[in-house]
């Protein structure tokens, strides 16, 4: 084996572009290697803590626990508990003209359909 290859060979892995024994910075690692299995450990307890707080975050039941507590702050105080009618009358308005379209398009659909009705059993 040749000195560039060895060079190659103790660098790959390692992704930095440095040798192996040299922290981030450059400077030769002086941990022992108790204390590096130990800085392993610490690393792999705290990937399984943030792993688990990542499956928390979006099991679906914990989602729309969250999107029913932010809309529900939106229409009840949290701190009073309160309803928030500043929120609450301008949705209640909003619901009712549309129910009030709906049956408005309904009731014109309908008396087309009995006119429509009226006007062929004129015809026979």
């Amino acid at each position: 084996m040749n000195g560039a290859h060895k060079a190659d060979v103790s660098n790959a892995g390692h992704g930095d572009g440095k040798s192996a024994g040299h922290d981030v910075n450059g400077a030769p690692d002086r941990r022992t290697p108790q204390q590096i299995e130990r800085d392993i450990e610490a690393a792999r307890a705290n990937l399984a803590v943030t792993l688990d707080e990542i499956v928390d975050r979006v099991k679906p039941a914990n989602v729309a626990a969250r999107a029913k507590d932010k809309v529900r702050a939106q229409f009840i105080d949290s701190d009073t508990g309160a309803p928030r009618m500043e929120h609450i009358v301008p949705l209640a308005g909003g619901v009712a003209g549309l129910i009030l379209l709906v049956v408005l398009v309904k009731s014109r659909g309908r008396d087309k359909a009995a006119a429509k009705k009226a006007k062929a059993a004129k015809k026979r």
